[in-house]
């Protein structure tokens, strides 16, 4: 069989194979749309449909040390990988010659005292922050909101009382998660705004403020 012959059958196959390759899609997916139609409007019906649809396999079932291994290459990857990353990074340090995060000196005007909480202030903030009810809350995120006028003055006077000495003047209302997260209190986090909202221009303002940084700031 000549060599140009071969090529020629080669192809045909392989386009045989394509175009049947595509018909079973075809035919699926006909198929998967016949079955969403057939239970269209019934919410219940259409969930279970696309759940046999979705899982019509059977699912596989590990033993204990099955599960165990599965774990500890699971953490050894992701260990590993870590690992290379850490090795990478120390040798692209030590290839390089000058210092790639030099510290540069603050150059800009100091940090003066932070600027006395209003009432308005507060009044704004709470209505226009999202009503989320932490588990610390001693009073409902609502009923801050639709009383703000009440409680905005409390909070001024208890921001300005914290902001002087630096320390909140109240007990602890702080809970950590397992990952390290703090869950503040509604409280607590309309004073986190408001000293955000003074330490913000000081900070933007630094020669050490990245404007390329994307996440913890």
């Amino acid at each position: 069989m000549s060599p140009h012959r071969s090529s020629g059958r080669q192809a045909s196959i392989r386009r045989g194979l394509q175009s049947s390759t595509r018909q079973h899609h075809e035919v699926r997916a006909d198929y998967i749309r016949s079955q969403l139609q057939e239970v269209s409007g019934d919410v219940w019906a259409t969930w279970q449909t696309a759940k046999s649809l979705l899982y019509s396999g059977q699912r596989a079932v590990h033993d204990d040390t099955e599960c165990a291994h599965l774990v500890n290459k699971f953490s050894d990857f992701f260990a590993d990988k870590e690992q290379r990353i850490r090795d990478n990074i120390a040798a692209a340090l030590q290839q390089s010659t000058d210092r790639l995060f030099a510290t540069r000196p603050h150059t800009g005007p100091q940090l003066s005292p932070f600027q006395q909480v209003t009432v308005d202030e507060v009044r704004k903030l709470l209505t226009s922050m999202p009503c989320k009810t932490s588990p610390l809350d001693v009073l409902p995120c609502s009923l801050l909101k639709d009383c703000s006028g009440v409680f905005a003055p409390a909070i001024a006077r208890l921001a300005n009382l914290s902001l002087e000495p630096g320390r909140v003047q109240v007990g602890t209302s702080v809970a950590t998660t397992k990952e390290g997260i703090s869950n503040l209190s509604t409280v607590f986090k309309v004073l986190e705004r408001l000293v955000q909202a003074r330490l913000r221009p000081h900070l933007t303002n630094s020669t050490n403020f990245s404007q390329f940084q994307s996440a913890y700031r």
